[in-house]
């Protein structure tokens, strides 16, 4: 009775039997030493099956839980079958051991006891708190509690050896062949397996047992293995399942209860699936984390309390940035139990990027769906959500750009993406802007000033019209190109080469103006400027009163380079832009495609003037009567002076047909902006002076005749005026007169009056 109360006694207790021929090594706990069985051992523990194949024939294990005693008990358990002892004080130790010695069987021994099956609903959850924690790790060293124990072991790496490059231990036994220790190791990882599977197998089955008042999500259920904690979320949702309402109304009074009779519970804060969710993924995080990184989180962590006031808060940005996919990956289970309507920016950022490891991003499922979704809600609030469009490797495809396409960072996300295009697929970079760019994001004005106006849009579309260029190029001869071609060298396939010269026409079309007609200037800083172009390099710059006295045409020198000088850019090409603007008069259309061939003419002007039916055709396509630039004016006529001299001189082409078509283009601009000495030349007709001069004066005729139609007017008016005053008078005339007659009128009632009082007086005396 005395043994049963107080355990039995360790003196004359016969130490471990130990087989002959097998290897025995002295274990020192405590500066105490008892002399094991390693092979047989070998058998149930991982540590001594490395121990087995070392030369060692000392073990010390520094603070081994329960001591020496404790050890005893265990190698008396494991070698001669003897009974073990599990109390309330030998529990915990044991539990430890289990993991330092890396021994399954002694941990299912301990949960199959009869103490583990008396233990209360409160008991069970402390010892379930416990055992969590060595559910995260794969080995003991890689728990929180196992490191503890053998941080302060100096000698463990002469015991256990050190492994070499060709996977051998350094001290191990020569006669061990490299056979033996791939045997070995495979035994090894088999022992590590197993106490991880047995692990979680007694967690979940302690919290199967708990009652449902004692069944609490919170910080000290959360560092268990991700495994875990997925299946303690699914116990929770069970129970809220099959829980009644006679069940939940007596839960306050089954708690009160049992903080009487039995241990209050130490848990102080209690979280639903979503926040315990998140909790676990964080704690995955930080465990990944650079060390610097995880030594700052570990530290906020520190306490319960303090626990559940980061569980409420968004995640850190350099924690999200530093998660790498296979990590994110292991949060597979925990995906289903977070509500994402509750979810913080950063928080959405790492999720979309863990659906879509689950899904991909070309694929239509669930998960998938719900990542795009999640995409959508979180865009404009989350900087994390907006780079996964762009920041390689990108994991969110940018057709989902589509999706927010109301938000101007959507833009920016976009033009990043399309920074790309040298590393894109020829296919790819096509879907990008057909589907994406031009059916979503060109009816936005945010669209125009951050994309169209980039300086990117000049290179994808001389990127394009180069693939046209090189499709074009017969076999065995090349095209030359100013430096490093535009289009990249792994866009190849005639169809797919021509689809790309058809997108650039596309995308000179919508942005011909935001880009100012693709001649030289300072793009904006689409990203982060006020996105207003500089004017740049065009031409030098003619003002309407340079040298208005100049008899000799003057050249205007152009500056800068772009894809017209590279031959990318054709005014055909031009052409239907220019017939557009003729119909929207209110974009500067036209004014950047008189620009465009100006430049033009100039560009290929070498001394020589473009032939007269040539220019006569760039002249009409300009418009030139709707112009009213003087600038552009002053370069035009100075370009018509030339051409005019070199019609006229010595072996030129004069024809009467030439000299008409000059005359036509000299009066289709408008000369009168410009001031009168800048005519006076030689190469200017006489008839073009003519005319400017019938147009001066034609102001002033025009102003005399108006001038005499409004007296005409007037005197019509005065003549009216006359008349009714004649009128007024004549009816002034009657009026007096009438007036006159009633005088007359009311003199003789009064003298009648008088008469006919003064005859009754009479009457009456």
């Amino acid at each position: 009775m005395f043994s049963f109360i107080f355990g039995a006694s360790t003196e004359g207790r016969s130490p471990p039997t130990i087989q002959e021929g097998h290897k025995a090594v002295e274990v020192v706990i405590d500066g105490e030493r008892l002399k094991v069985d390693v092979d047989v051992l070998a058998e149930f523990s991982g540590l001594f099956l490395q121990v087995q194949v070392t030369d060692q024939r000392e073990c010390p294990l520094l603070d081994f839980p329960g001591g020496l005693e404790r050890f005893r008990d265990i190698v008396g358990f494991l070698v001669d079958q003897e009974p073990l002892a599990v109390t309330e004080e030998t529990v915990l130790d044991l539990m430890e051991a289990t993991w330092l010695l890396e021994c399954p069987r002694l941990l299912e021994d301990v949960m199959e006891s009869a103490y583990a099956k008396s233990l209360s609903s409160r008991r069970r959850a402390e010892i379930l708190e416990h055992i969590l924690p060595y559910t995260a790790a794969s080995s003991p060293a890689d728990s929180e509690h196992a490191a503890e124990l053998l941080a302060s072991m100096p000698n463990e790496t002469d015991v256990l050896g050190n492994w070499t490059e060709h996977g051998m231990v350094s001290s191990m036994s020569p006669s061990v062949t490299p056979a033996l220790a791939c045997g070995q190791f495979l035994r090894l990882f088999h022992f590590e397996t197993l106490m991880w599977q047995t692990t979680e197998r007694a967690a979940i089955k302690l919290a199967s047992q708990l009652d449902s008042g004692d069944f609490i999500l919170g910080p000290r259920l959360a560092t268990g293995s991700l495994r875990v904690c997925a299946e303690l979320l699914r116990l929770q949702r069970l129970r809220e399942e099959e829980s009644g309402f006679v069940t939940t109304a007596m839960q306050p009074v089954s708690a009160l209860w049992k903080n009487l009779m039995d241990k209050p519970l130490r848990a102080k804060v209690s979280w639903d699936s979503h926040l315990f969710a998140l909790r676990c993924m964080r704690r995955r995080l930080a465990a990944a984390a650079p060390p610097s990184m995880a030594a700052r989180t570990s530290a906020e962590m520190a306490g319960e309390l303090k626990e559940d006031e980061e569980a409420q808060k968004d995640l850190p940005t350099e924690l999200c940035e530093a998660a790498q996919d296979s990590t994110l990956i292991c949060f597979v289970e925990l995906v289903a139990f977070v509500d994402v309507e509750r979810l913080y920016p950063n928080w959405s950022a790492l999720l979309i990027r863990t659906l879509l490891l689950l899904d991909g991003p070309s694929e239509t499922g669930s998960h998938s769906s719900l990542a795009r979704k999640l995409f959508k809600a979180t865009f404009a609030s989350s900087t994390l959500v907006q780079r996964l469009a762009w920041c390689p490797p990108a994991p969110v495809p940018p057709a989902w750009l589509a999706d927010v396409v109301a938000h101007p960072d959507s833009s920016k996300a976009l033009l990043r993406v399309l920074a790309g295009y040298r590393s894109m697929e020829a296919e790819e970079f096509c879907d990008l802007v057909e589907h994406v760019l031009l059916a979503q994001f060109l009816s936005w004005d945010h669209c125009n000033h951050m994309i169209l106006q980039s300086e990117l849009v000049n290179e994808l579309v001389g990127a394009c019209l180069d693939a046209g260029r090189k499709a074009a190029a017969l076999p065995g001869h090349t095209i030359p190109s100013l430096g490093e071609r535009r289009c990249p060298a792994h866009w190849a396939g005639q169809h797919v080469l021509w689809r790309l010269e058809h997108l650039g026409r596309r995308l000179f079309d919508v942005s011909f103006v935001f880009q100012e007609g693709f001649l030289p200037h300072q793009w904006p800083d689409c990203l982060d400027g006020d996105g207003r172009a500089m004017p740049g390099p065009l031409l030098r710059v003619m003002a309407a009163e340079d040298d208005v006295c100049c008899p000799q045409p003057q050249v205007v020198e152009v500056q800068g380079t772009c894809l017209w000088d590279e031959g990318l850019l054709t005014i055909p090409l031009l052409r239907p832009t220019m017939m557009e603007g003729r119909s929207v008069t209110e974009k500067p259309i036209l004014h950047y495609g008189r620009q465009v061939i100006m430049r033009h003419l100039w560009y290929k002007h070498s001394g020589t003037y473009c032939d007269v039916p040539k220019l006569k055709s760039l002249w009409d396509l300009a418009c030139w009567s709707l112009c009213e630039d003087a600038g552009l004016i002053r370069q035009a006529l100075e370009y018509l002076k030339g051409t005019y001299r070199e019609l006229c001189r010595p072996r030129g082409s004069w024809s009467a047909d030439g000299e008409e078509a000059i005359f036509q283009m000299f009066l289709a601009i408008d000369l009168s902006v410009l001031p009168m000495q800048a005519l006076q030349s030689p190469w200017v007709p006489v008839q073009v002076q003519t005319v400017r001069l019938f147009v001066q004066q034609k102001p002033a005729d025009q102003f005399h005749e108006e001038l005499q139609q409004e007296f005409g007017r007037a005197t019509e008016h005065l003549k009216s005026i006359d008349l009714q005053c004649a009128k007024l008078s004549e009816k002034l005339n009657v009026v007096e007169q009438r007036t006159v007659m009633n005088k007359s009128q009311i003199s003789e009632s009064s003298i009648a009056l008088e008469e006919h009082q003064r005859r009754k007086r009479e009457v009456s005396k």
